[in-house]
C-alpha cells in the first residue's frame, strides 16, 4: 500500500513523522505547512495518507474538510494533531478519517500511543523529544515514561533536533528526511552526522543574537518587538527576547516578505494563550494567525503592524498579569 506521511518540519513534526515512518516503513515523507496544506494534500494520490502536526488555519477549513472528504472515499487517512480546532469541525472530522486531536499534548505523543503496540518501545523516546521540543512534555504520559530512562540523556538529544535544525546544514528538507529516517530506524539525533556540531553553533549564534534584539528591540504598551534581524533561522529566541529585553508580556520577532509581514510571537507568560491573540488579531487586520499557547505566529498585510500591535495590547488586558 503506497503511503504518504504529510507532516511538519519543525523538532515535534519531525519527531511525529519519524514515528510514522516507523510503522510505515516504505512511506514518503513529505513536508508541509498550514499556508501551503492544502495544495500538497491535493497534490497526493495514495492509498493512504498520514497527516501530523499541521495546523489547518480557519480561512481554510471549509475547503480542507471538502478536500479530505473526497479523498477518503479513495485513502486511508489518519489525522494526528494537536492544534484547536473548533467542535464541529473536529467532529467532522472524527465522522471521516481516523481522527487523532487532543490540544494537551505533542502530535509525537499522540501518535506514538496510537501505534505503542506495533513498533519498538524505544520509539518512545522520539515521542519523548517532539514534546521536549514543542513544550509539551508535561502531559502525565510523557512524565511517567521520562521516569524509565536517563532524562538529561533524553533532553540532550532532543536539543540536538530543536536547535540542530536551525542551522543552514539543516534547514532543507532533505536533511530534515534524513533526521526523520535516522530516528524511525532506531537510532538517535546525535547519530545524525553534523547534527550535534550544528546544535552548538547554534547555543553561539543564540548569545550573539540576544545581544542583537537588545540593542534593535522596541516596545509598544505590552509588546515587545524587533524587525528584520538577519538571524531568520531563530524567530522564536528573537521574539522571546524582544519580550525579555523590554520587560514585556509578549515578544514578536517580525519579517517583511513581498506582499506582507511574517511574525513570529513567543511570551514568558504562560498564562497567555498565544494561539488566540494570534488569530484574534490577525483576522481582526485582514491576515490569519495560530499556533500553540506557547508558541504562535501571525501573516498580517504590510501597512497593518501598527494597527496588529493595538489589537494585541487590547485583547491582553484580558489576561491580568499574575501577582508577583
Amino acid at each position: 500500500m503506497k503511503t504518504v506521511i504529510l507532516t511538519h518540519s519543525d523538532s515535534d513534526g519531525i519527531c511525529a513523522g519519524a514515528i510514522a515512518l516507523s510503522k510505515f516503513p516504505r512511506s514518503e515523507v513529505f513536508f508541509t505547512k498550514p499556508v501551503s496544506f492544502y495544495d500538497d494534500l491535493n497534490s497526493k494520490d495514495v492509498n493512504r495518507i498520514v497527516i501530523t502536526d499541521i495546523a489547518i488555519p480557519r480561512r481554510d477549513i471549509s475547503d480542507v474538510l471538502k478536500l479530505l472528504e473526497g479523498k477518503s472515499e479513495k485513502s486511508e487517512i489518519l489525522y494526528f494533531d494537536h492544534h484547536p480546532l473548533p467542535h464541529k469541525v473536529k467532529k467532522k472530522l472524527e465522522d471521516m478519517l481516523r481522527v487523532y486531536v487532543n490540544g494537551n499534548a505533542s502530535a509525537s505523543e499522540l501518535i506514538y500511543r496510537n501505534f505503542q503496540k506495533e513498533i519498538p518501545k524505544e520509539r518512545v523516546w522520539i515521542a519523548i523529544y517532539g514534546a521536549i521540543g514543542d513544550y509539551s512534555q508535561h502531559t502525565e504520559f510523557v512524565e511517567e515514561r521520562i521516569k524509565s530512562w536517563d532524562a538529561r540523556a533524553l533532553y540532550f538529544e532532543a536539543s540536538a533536533i530543536v536547535l540542530g535544525i536551525k542551522d543552514s546544514k539543516f534547514d532543507d528538507y532533505d536533511s530534515k528526511r534524513l533526521i526523520v529516517r535516522t530516528l524511525a530506524n532506531g537510532n538517535n539525533p546525535s547519530d545524525v552526522p553534523g547534527l550535534v556540531k550544528a546544535a552548538k553553533r547554534v547555543v553561539n549564534e543564540e548569545f550573539d543574537l540576544y545581544d542583537m534584539v537588545k540593542k534593535h528591540a522596541k516596545k509598544s504598551g505590552d509588546v515587545g518587538f524587533v524587525k528584520d534581524v538577519h538571524f531568520f533561522g531563530f524567530r522564536g529566541p528573537s521574539a522571546l527576547f524582544s519580550a525579555t529585553v523590554t520587560d514585556s508580556r509578549i515578544g514578536l520577532a517580525v519579517y517583511l516578505r513581498r506582499n506582507h509581514l511574517d511574525i513570529t510571537m513567543r511570551s514568558r507568560d504562560y498564562s497567555i494563550p498565544l494561539n488566540h491573540l494570534a488569530e484574534e488579531a490577525g483576522e481582526k487586520v485582514g491576515g490569519s494567525g495560530g499556533g500553540h499557547p506557547q508558541a504562535s505566529g501571525a501573516r498580517i498585510p504590510l501597512n497593518k503592524f501598527n494597527n496588529f500591535l493595538r489589537e494585541l495590547n487590547s485583547l491582553l488586558k484580558n489576561y491580568p498579569k499574575a501577582r508577583s
